[in-house]
């Protein structure tokens, strides 16, 4: 589509500059109030097309620009000095500030968008605009038959129409305090008319809607707004329904009085035609009576055969204009019925003919879509043999890896077999367990006094323990040497000074930790027999670490 396209297409099918500026002018009884709450009241008129709104706002005072996508609509701009800019609505409202205008419209923009990306503007549009703010959005209504069906789809850009239930909703769950549904551009005429036509149901309601949504502001500022937001604009479809339905029921009415109004005349000629036999047949009987009166009852029965004759043909010519007037109006419901059969299929044919180019549209994106998987799945197929293939030489390579350290385990423990049946170790067997006597021979003297201090430490306790404020000193004194303290709280643990220790959860920690268990249970049986003596120091300060960990265990 050239640029120059879309402003020609404009001009002849939307309608004059001149006209839409005066259509336009029915939101200025919403925007003049914003006048009184900003000074500069800055606005923004997304889509401004050939500025037709841009120039309205200008005159009424507000500092307002435009931003549209076709060059050929800018043009139009900037040779009426109208500040308008190349740019996308969406886009252009992210890069604004919170609170910053007064002001938002878009004529006729909201359809050419896909639906998400017109819940993105108009969750931004609340989000720029200042307290009592407005957005306004215009768009074909397809409550109007004929714009639905076949007007709208004139806009080769137009994506598809936007009913105004859907888009008023969309202003109240985005956040706007309120709404105002304009039904606009219904010929005057017809507004006022009660006999309304078939095609004036299908073509008449408001061909465009308008929605001012309103964002929230204190009761003050948005009660200047009442009274444009309370009055009722255009002309809805169920309206002019109604007025049809009402005017065809009149007319079935009317014809019902024309019936029983001719039923009425015909009874009115039987009952005289009736009264003329009786006057006759009396005129007989006095006939017999009195002749003398012969002559002028024939006379009278000549001139009642005249009146019923008369009476008869008027209620034949009444019969007559009846069967006529009623087949005018069969003659009229069979062409009305057949106008609408007629529309019908026109409109089930280029429904069908819809149908069958978005079913189209439909298998080509299909078909898109499955290349586009079956290239991923060949894609991600060969990622999965480079990566199957990359594993397969970790494997090997940790194989190799195995392999090399079970020879040098072998290797290792072939030299350790030397060393156990070489000639030297044999040799220094003696010598080694001669050391080992020695040391425990060294270790006895010590084994001794432990013996002999313990009763006399056990009793120094029992003594410390009766006596709290000593106690406390003392243990204040300890705390600064954590090894001694330790060997002593053990020593006094073993010995019962400090409280029983849990037999049953130290028992059942045990049978969780065998190795252990064998250890401690046997101190636990028999604590006066317990002989730490022959441990080295960092010996004893492991058992005292599990023996603190098993019984902490215990107690949780």
């Amino acid at each position: 589509m050239t640029e120059q396209f879309y402003r020609a297409f404009e001009e002849r099918l939307r309608g004059s500059r001149a006209l839409i500026k005066e259509r336009q002018t029915v939101y200025l009884p919403f925007i003049e109030p914003l006048k009184t709450l900003y000074a500069s009241c800055p606005a923004l008129d997304l889509g401004c097309g050939r500025g037709e709104w841009l120039e309205i706002l200008r005159e009424s005072g507000f500092e307002a620009r435009g931003v549209d996508l076709d060059q050929g609509m800018l043009e139009a701009c900037d040779a009426l000095s109208l500040p308008a800019e190349r740019g996308e609505a969406l886009e252009t409202l992210k890069l604004l500030a919170d609170e910053s205008l007064a002001l938002i419209s878009g004529f006729h923009i909201a359809e050419h968008m896909p639906f998400e990306r017109l819940q993105q503007l108009v969750a931004e549009a609340l989000r720029v605009l200042k307290p009592a703010g407005l957005l306004i959005l215009e768009s074909p209504n397809a409550e109007n038959l004929v714009v639905g069906t076949n007007n709208f789809y004139l806009d080769p850009t137009h994506e598809r129409p936007i009913p105004h239930l859907l888009l008023s909703f969309l202003t109240e769950y985005t956040g706007f305090a309120r709404f105002k549904l304009l039904r606009l551009q219904e010929p005057p005429e017809l507004a006022k008319a009660e006999r309304v036509a078939l095609m004036n149901v299908l073509a008449g309601a408001s061909p465009d809607y308008g929605i001012v949504a309103q964002k929230g502001a204190p009761a003050g500022q948005t009660a200047l707004f009442d009274q444009a937001f309370e009055k009722e604009y255009g002309l809805a479809l169920d309206t002019l329904a109604r007025r049809y339905d009402d005017g065809l029921q009149g007319e079935l009415e009317c014809f019902r009085r024309q019936l029983e109004e001719a039923g009425a005349r015909s009874r009115e000629v039987e009952a005289a035609f009736r009264g003329s036999i009786a006057r006759t047949i009396q005129a007989e009987v006095k006939q017999a009576a009195v002749e003398t009166l012969n002559e002028t009852l024939r006379q009278q029965a000549q001139q009642a055969a005249s009146e019923s004759n008369a009476l008869w043909e008027q209620t034949r010519q009444l019969n007559a204009q009846l069967q006529q007037e009623r087949q005018q109006f069969e003659t009229q419901l069979q062409q009305e019925r057949r106008q609408l059969e007629s529309q019908l299929q026109q409109e089930r044919q280029q429904f069908e003919a819809q149908l069958h180019q978005a079913w189209q549209q439909f298998e080509t994106q299909l078909q898109q879509d499955r290349q586009q998987f079956e290239a991923q799945l060949h894609q991600a197929w060969q990622q999965l043999e480079i990566q199957k293939q990359q594993d397969r030489q970790q494997l090997e390579e940790a194989q190799r890896s195995t392999h090399h350290w079970y020879l040098q385990a072998n290797a290792y423990e072939m030299q350790a077999k030397d060393v156990l049946n070489s000639t030297s170790w044999r040799v220094t067997k003696p010598l080694r367990l001669l050391m080992i006597g020695l040391r425990r021979l060294g270790r006895l003297p010590t084994q001794v006094m432990r013996r002999l201090l313990r009763p006399v430490l056990a009793r120094a306790m029992r003594w410390v323990m009766g006596r709290p404020e000593l106690k406390r000193r003392l243990v204040d004194r300890l705390r600064r040497h954590p090894t001694l303290f330790q060997h002593l709280r053990l020593f006094a643990l073993n010995r019962g000074l400090l409280g029983p220790v849990p037999m049953p959860s130290i028992r059942q920690n045990m049978d969780m930790a065998p190795p252990v268990h064998h250890c401690f249970s046997q101190g636990a049986e028999n604590e006066q027999a317990e002989d730490l003596s022959s441990l080295t120091p960092r010996a004893r300060q492991i058992h005292m670490k599990l023996k603190k960990a098993i019984q902490e265990k215990g107690v949780h």
